[in-house]
């Protein structure tokens, strides 16, 4: 068996182009160390992003193991990838992006494709000798894996209502957690899980 805790980014800076996570969110990556600190961690990717990075860092920090960056982590379209595009404008792709699966945004990478790049990342770390693995990216892409790999309906059973505002759902510094069996079968153990991030801060290592 394999474990894969999929980890969303803490909350970002709020500007476009690669900004750094804020104080608060530096926090909730202890606190999300802290929490898969009770699984045997042996390897930790991240996308290449500078907010994936910092939550990766304070992971791997807790775990005493290197974070090994991969652009196949990285998110469907990131804000301030075209600068001449507004907030507003950005929001509405993405949006229209979320959609329309097989939509192929001016930048960036459709839903559909995203997802895939997800699972063949997953798909390609089967012979890595690690069986507990965290890898740290982003809402839109985590979202996009799950929908090219499960159903809405089997999503809902998990969450329900997950199907109706996908990404959203993945909030910051949350986890979900697949179980992938000797046959390739993927399990969700836990999807969105945050019940960590309310701990205080005396847990904080």
């Amino acid at each position: 068996m394999k474990y894969f805790y999929l980890v969303r980014h803490g909350e970002k800076q709020k500007m476009p182009g690669d900004p750094p996570l804020s104080l608060k969110e530096v926090k909730q990556a202890k606190l999300t160390a802290k929490y898969l600190s009770q699984f045997p961690v042996k390897a930790v990717f991240s996308s290449p992003l500078e907010r994936t990075k910092q939550t990766a860092a304070e992971i791997g920090k807790f775990f005493k193991i290197p974070v090994s960056p991969t652009p196949l982590l990285r998110e469907r379209v990131n804000w301030g990838d075209d600068p001449k595009q507004s907030f507003a404008e950005f929001l509405e792709m993405l949006k229209k992006s979320s959609m329309k699966r097989n939509w192929q945004p001016p930048i960036g990478d459709s839903s559909f494709q995203a997802g895939r790049r997800l699972e063949s990342f997953i798909g390609s770390l089967d012979l890595h000798p690690s069986e507990h693995i965290v890898l740290v990216s982003h809402g839109g892409i985590i979202a996009d894996f799950l929908r090219n790999v499960f159903d809405d309906s089997y999503l809902n059973l998990h969450m329900p209502g997950f199907s109706s505002s996908l990404d959203e759902n993945i909030k910051d510094c949350s986890i979900t957690i697949l179980e992938k069996d000797e046959i390739g079968k993927l399990k969700l153990s836990a999807l969105a899980f945050t019940d960590h991030l309310s701990q205080t801060n005396h847990f904080l290592p």
